[in-house]
C-alpha cells in the first residue's frame, strides 16, 4: 500500500503473526525491526467509548480487550468517547488505565458519529499530545484527512463497505464512498479484518492494507440457570445475536425457521424499534410462529455467554463486512454455527460452520438437517471453538496493532529525518 507498510506482503495467520504471500518475496521480519520499548501515546477516535452501557457494536467489544491491552505493554492510551452513549454513572476519567475524554454527540443515531468524531478531532489538533492517530470506521475518512495536518501518523480500521448497506439511502451511500475516498489517500496506513475485504480495498482501491482479525475470548458455560427467563433450557433452542437490519438476514433466517420441521425454539436478540416495513416484517413472521421469540436487547454480558454457549446452534446471516466479531463469540463458545454463504463468512470458519444460501427454503433445508444429528453439531462447535482457540487471540490481535502503530511513527521519524 502507499503508507509505511508497502511491499511487505503480509498477510494475518491469526496468531499475531503474518504469512507471506505466494507471490511476494521475503523480507524482515516486523519483530525484527521494530523496537518493542518504545513508548506510544495513542489516540483512539470514532468509538462509542470503552465500554459504553447504552450502545456498543463489535468496535466497542474489540477495543475494550485491545485497548487495555496496549496499556499493559507500556503505552498510553486515549479514547474519545461519545458521551450520549453513557449514563452518568459510567462517564469515568479512566478504565483498566485507558484515558477516557466526553464530547458531545449531537445529531441523533445517524450523524452522533460524524458530529463527536469532529468535536474530538478538533480537541485533539489543539493538544497535539499524540504519536498515532486512529480511527475505526471508513465513514471518518475525513475526519482522518484533517487528523494529519496535525503531523502525526494516521490509522484507520475501514471495517468494511458501509455504502452497500441497505439501511443507507443515496446521500448517505455518497458520503461514504466519498469518506472511503478520503481514507484511502490521506491514511498513513488502513486496517482490514478479513482477507477477502483486503482484497476488495487492493482491486477496487488501489490501497493496500493490514489484515488484523478481532479476537475471541473461549467461554463455556457457568451458569446456565441464566436462560431460564426465556423459557428455554441447554440445547434446547437456536439462537440469532444481530442487529435488527435487512443485510443480516433476518427475515430469510426468520422465514426458513418457520418453514422447518424443529420442536425447538429460536431466540433472536437485537433492538429494533418495528416502526418500518422491515421490522414489521419480522415482527410477523414471529407472531405467526410460537416457537420464534424476538427478545430485544440482551446488555448482560454473562446472560449473553450463557445463550450461546447453550444454544443447539447459532444462526448468522451477516452479508456485509468482514470478520465479524458476535461470529467469533460464537465460536469462543463452542456454538455450532450455520451460516450465510459469503466469502467473509467462509474464511473465519472454514470447515468448522455450516452454510446456506439467502433463501428461506435453503435455511429451512439446512436446520432440519442439523437438528436430526445431535452429535454432529457438538462436533461442530467444538471444532469451531478449536479454531477460535487457535486462530482468534486478543493478544495476537493486540501485538498486530502495536506492531502497525510503532511501525507508522519509526517510518514517520525516519521520513522527517530524511527532509
Amino acid at each position: 500500500m502507499a503508507s509505511t507498510l508497502s511491499g511487505l506482503g503480509t498477510r494475518d495467520s491469526g496468531l499475531g503473526t503474518r504469512e507471506l504471500l505466494p507471490h511476494e518475496s521475503r523480507v524482515p521480519s516486523p519483530e525484527s525491526r521494530v523496537p518493542k520499548a518504545a513508548r506510544l501515546r495513542i489516540g483512539m477516535f470514532g468509538l462509542r467509548g470503552l465500554r459504553p452501557d447504552l450502545e456498543i457494536t463489535g468496535f466497542e467489544t474489540a477495543f475494550a480487550e485491545i485497548a487495555p491491552r496496549l496499556v499493559r505493554r507500556g503505552h498510553r492510551v486515549t479514547i474519545y468517547c461519545r458521551a450520549g452513549a453513557h449514563s452518568a454513572a459510567r462517564r469515568v476519567p479512566r478504565e483498566d488505565g485507558v484515558e477516557l475524554r466526553y464530547v458531545p454527540s449531537p445529531g441523533g443515531k445517524n450523524l452522533a458519529a460524524v458530529g463527536s468524531t469532529l468535536l474530538a478531532v478538533l480537541h485533539a489538533m489543539a493538544r497535539r499530545e499524540f504519536d498515532v492517530w486512529f480511527f475505526v470506521n471508513v465513514g471518518l475518512g475525513h475526519h482522518a484527512a484533517l487528523a494529519r495536518l496535525a503531523g502525526a501518523p494516521v490509522v484507520m480500521n475501514v471495517d468494511g463497505l458501509d455504502w452497500t448497506r441497505g439501511k443507507w439511502g443515496p446521500m448517505a451511500r455518497a458520503y461514504f464512498r466519498s469518506a472511503a475516498r478520503a481514507a484511502v489517500r490521506s491514511c498513513t496506513a488502513l486496517v482490514t479484518d478479513a482477507d477477502a475485504m483486503r482484497a476488495y480495498y487492493l482491486e477496487h482501491m488501489g490501497r493496500d492494507s493490514t489484515m488484523i482479525a478481532y479476537g475471541a475470548d473461549i467461554e463455556r458455560a457457568r451458569r446456565p440457570e441464566l436462560i431460564a427467563p426465556f423459557g428455554v433450557m441447554p440445547r434446547g433452542y437456536y439462537l440469532v445475536v444481530s442487529r435488527l437490519i435487512p443485510e443480516n438476514s433476518l427475515d430469510v433466517m426468520l422465514d426458513g425457521f418457520r418453514r422447518s420441521r424443529t420442536s425447538r425454539r429460536l431466540l433472536v436478540v437485537g433492538g429494533a424499534s418495528y416502526r418500518d416495513a422491515f421490522h414489521a416484517r419480522l415482527r410477523a413472521l414471529a407472531e405467526r410462529d410460537e416457537r420464534i421469540q424476538l427478545v430485544g436487547h440482551v446488555s448482560d454480558q454473562a446472560v449473553l455467554r450463557e445463550l450461546w454457549c447453550n444454544c443447539y446452534a447459532y444462526l448468522h446471516g451477516h452479508s456485509v463486512g468482514g470478520t465479524n466479531p458476535a461470529l467469533l463469540r460464537a465460536m469462543g463458545c463452542g456454538a455450532s454455527v450455520l451460516a450465510l454463504d459469503t466469502v467473509f463468512n467462509r474464511e473465519v470458519l472454514a470447515d468448522t460452520g455450516r452454510f446456506f444460501a439467502r433463501d428461506a427454503r435453503a435455511v429451512a433445508a439446512l436446520l432440519d438437517a442439523v437438528d436430526s444429528d445431535a452429535e454432529g453439531a457438538m462436533r461442530l462447535g467444538e471444532a469451531a471453538r478449536a479454531r477460535a482457540a487457535s486462530r482468534y487471540t486478543w493478544d495476537g490481535v493486540t501485538a498486530q496493532y502495536e506492531r502497525l502503530f510503532t511501525e507508522a511513527v519509526n517510518d514517520a521519524a525516519a521520513l522527517i529525518r530524511r527532509r
